[in-house]
Parts: structure tokens; C-alpha cells; sequence
């Protein structure tokens, strides 16, 4: 008690001197104004924070991002991904690859301003939530869903962009260029890439070794299984490759899960657009 009385006494002193010294109330109160003033910025980024205005894409995209944090030294969560598919035998990297990502899975490299990211990742969502079910049930037995994006266009607190640092590895150059001319001699004769069913897609294909001029989304299937290996599976384990794609009977987000469907499943079938077979 006796303590609680000489703080009482200490703070009631400060407050008769503040009332008998009448020259500080006004600094005190254009101090108040001035902290007030000089916090509001701050207060405001606060508050905005609680209400981040994103798209539905870009809540299910971000919810699969592989972080490029610390890619300025080649040991972000992307830069973990291409040690694994440029590991050439290494086999400490093959196993952190294999725990991390498994031995089959979508990767699609993504942009928050992208129109056509925004239009397809319904077709990703439907995918995974129908996976071995209704029309999606040749699914079951065939693995889990996985799908991972990097966002291209992330940049550090430098204005950086922090894919290209990782982009600009030797051995991620040399993943694009094989991926493209294997997709360009292994996959030249399957229909779909040639008989209008994706866009431009030599052009895309040949633009993955040019970071800018990436059309997004591009989505590889990545492919490591026993049954990727014997099949159509370049040696980084790209089993397909898919940018701007369109829907398999119908072009709703059914039809695009469809078209991702196909080329997991890689059944050779005449309805299958992936299959030698395919007829259009």
C-alpha cells in the first residue's frame, strides 16, 4: 500500500505541475496533434492489411505458392523444386524433391494480374475437388491431386524480381530448353499440339526460355513415376506442358478439369486429346 501511495503522489505531482504550468498544455496538445498526424499512414496500411481485397483465383493460387523467399541465394522453396527436376542423378536432391513435391504433380507458373490465370484456375479447383469422382473417377488409384504455383512476377523489397534470379540458373535455363525441344520432338505428332487445340503453342513453348515474354499460365505436369518414365516423360520428368488451355467437351470449368484430367491420365484413347489416338 505504501508503494501504491508514492506512485499516487509522484503522477498527482505531474499533474498539478502540468495545470500550474499553463505554457505546457499547449505543446502537449500540438504533440498529440502532430503523433496523431504522423501515425495515420501507418494506421491506415494496418487496417488495410485486415482487408486484402483478393480474387478467388488468386486465394487458391496463393494458397499453393511455393515461396521465393531467399531466391537472391538460390534457397527458396522454387529453387528446391529445380534442384529436384535439373538433379541429374543427385540423389540427396532427388529425396528432398521426392518429400516435398511427390513423384507426380502440376506446377503452373502464374501472375496476379492475369486474365487467363483468373479464367482456368476454376478448371485446378473442380480437379481437386472431384478427384476420383463422377466423371473423374479413372482418378482413383492414380495418386493425389498436386498442384504448386510460382508467382513470376514476386519481387523483394528492392523492386527485384525474385523468379528471374532464380530463372537466370544455369541449370533452370537448361530445364526450359530441353522441356522445349523435347515438346517440340517427342510430342510433335500428338494432336493437341499441333491441330489448333492450344494456341499458339509452339510460340508459348519457345517463349519459356524468355522469363518476359512467358505466357502464363504455363503448367507443366511433372511426372517421376515408374509408368512417367516408360511413357512420354522428358528427362526432367515434364510429361506435358499446357498454357492458355481449352475445355474437352464443352468449355466450362468441367471441361477445362477435363482437359487436365486427360493429360494426367494419358490413357491412350480416341477421346483422349493427349493420345496418340486422339481424332479431333
Amino acid at each position: 500500500m505504501v508503494v501504491l501511495r508514492a506512485i499516487g503522489r509522484f503522477f498527482a505531482r505531474i499533474g498539478r505541475w502540468i495545470k500550474e504550468t499553463a505554457w505546457i498544455q499547449p505543446l502537449l496538445i500540438v504533440g498529440g496533434i502532430f503523433a496523431i498526424i504522423f501515425s495515420i499512414p501507418h494506421l491506415t496500411k494496418w487496417v488495410k492489411s485486415w482487408f486484402k481485397d483478393e480474387s478467388a483465383a488468386e486465394k487458391y493460387y496463393s494458397g499453393k505458392k511455393l515461396s521465393l523467399k531467399n531466391a537472391e541465394n538460390n534457397k527458396s522453396e522454387v529453387d528446391v523444386l529445380f534442384d529436384y527436376l535439373t538433379a541429374d542423378g543427385d540423389q540427396a536432391k532427388i529425396d528432398a524433391g521426392k518429400k516435398k513435391f511427390g513423384e507426380k504433380f502440376f506446377f503452373a507458373i502464374v501472375q496476379e494480374s492475369c486474365s487467363a490465370c483468373n479464367e482456368r484456375y476454376g478448371a485446378f479447383k473442380t480437379l481437386e475437388e472431384q478427384w476420383g469422382k463422377g466423371s473423374f473417377e479413372e482418378l482413383k488409384g492414380q495418386g493425389e491431386f498436386k498442384l504448386f504455383t510460382i508467382y513470376a512476377d514476386t519481387k523483394n523489397d528492392d523492386g527485384k524480381n525474385l523468379f528471374e534470379m532464380v530463372y537466370e540458373r544455369d541449370d533452370v535455363g537448361t530445364f526450359f530448353d530441353t522441356t522445349i525441344d523435347y515438346m517440340l520432338g517427342n510430342h510433335a505428332d500428338h494432336p493437341y499440339y499441333v491441330n489448333g487445340k492450344e494456341s499458339a503453342y509452339d510460340t508459348n513453348l519457345n517463349n519459356l526460355n524468355k522469363r518476359e515474354d512467358i505466357t502464363t499460365p504455363a503448367v507443366f505436369l511433372i511426372d517421376f513415376t515408374e509408368t512417367g518414365k516408360r511413357d512420354w516423360t522428358s528427362p526432367n520428368g515434364v510429361r506435358e506442358v499446357l498454357f492458355t488451355f481449352d475445355g474437352t467437351d464443352g468449355s466450362d470449368d468441367y471441361a477445362k478439369a477435363r482437359t487436365l484430367r486427360n493429360a494426367w491420365t494419358n490413357n491412350d484413347s480416341a477421346s483422349n486429346v493427349f493420345s496418340s489416338e486422339y481424332k479431333g
